[in-house]
């Protein structure tokens, strides 16, 4: 694969995966009877209304509309920010690998997480192989 090719493929997943991630602000800013719908329409049951359920929702939309916010930020230019890509791409990889593993077995819960890992995966490592493909600037 040429360097150009990789570049832009590259700048792709990172502008994709951003979007996707920077999406979470939703969540994050919704009334809470929609979190507790969507709970329920996916055969979670009820969700929980407690104080600390809100805020780990919103808490965790928050945090990925972040890191699709950096995501769109590194796309802007993969050389320069090459080390923060692959970092930012390895600890996704062992956070998300760890997580499945430890949640994976949760009832009713297990395939959405073994879904959100493998969604890490299928972005992480063509992250990580493109960047081999990059000229050196």
């Amino acid at each position: 694969m040429k360097p150009e090719t990789a570049e832009k493929l590259l700048v792709w997943i990172l502008r994709g995966a951003g979007v996707v991630c920077t999406l979470a602000i939703v969540p994050m800013l919704m009334p809470i009877a929609w979190a507790q719908s969507a709970h329920a329409a996916i055969g979670l049951g009820e969700l929980p209304v407690e104080p600390i359920v809100e805020y780990l929702v919103r808490g965790m939309s928050a945090m990925c509309a972040l890191y699709g916010g950096l995501l769109l930020l590194l796309a802007n230019d993969v050389h320069r920010y090459r080390r923060v890509i692959t970092y930012q791409a390895i600890a996704i990889l062992t956070i998300a690998t760890c997580g499945t593993i430890i949640m994976h077995s949760l009832p009713d819960l297990g395939k959405y997480v073994l879904i959100d890992g493998i969604s890490c995966w299928l972005y992480c490592v063509p992250i990580l192989w493109l960047q081999t493909r990059l000229t050196r600037k």
